[in-house]
């Protein structure tokens, strides 16, 4: 099951997202939880410190001519544990204007 949420700002997306997240896990679902926020603040929600989420590795903006992924490759290089059996990927964080 894939599950995605989308919406205007402000609305309660990280907050349903971190819960929708830990519940499924917590009923054994293998859960990945991916934050494409250029603000990411998912892992907070899903009870992460502040330092392990600043020290996470961020999903690479650019991927070589020829070079491939693959997800379980993706998730053991770049995937964080968090509470309940979630595992968190930052893909996008913006660190200064006009850096995107």
């Amino acid at each position: 099951m894939k599950v995605a949420i989308s919406g205007k700002g402000g609305t309660g997306k990280t907050t349903i997202s971190a819960t929708l997240a830990r519940l499924g896990a917590r009923r054994g679902l293998r859960t990945l939880a991916i934050d494409c926020d250029s603000n990411p603040n998912l892992g907070v929600s899903l009870g992460l410190d502040f330092d392990v989420i600043n020290n996470a590795e961020h999903l690479p903006k650019t991927v070589r001519r020829g070079q491939t992924w693959r997800a379980d490759e993706l998730i053991a290089g770049y995937g964080v544990p968090a509470p309940d059996n979630v595992t968190l990927i930052h893909a996008a964080r913006v660190d200064q204007a006009a850096a995107g």
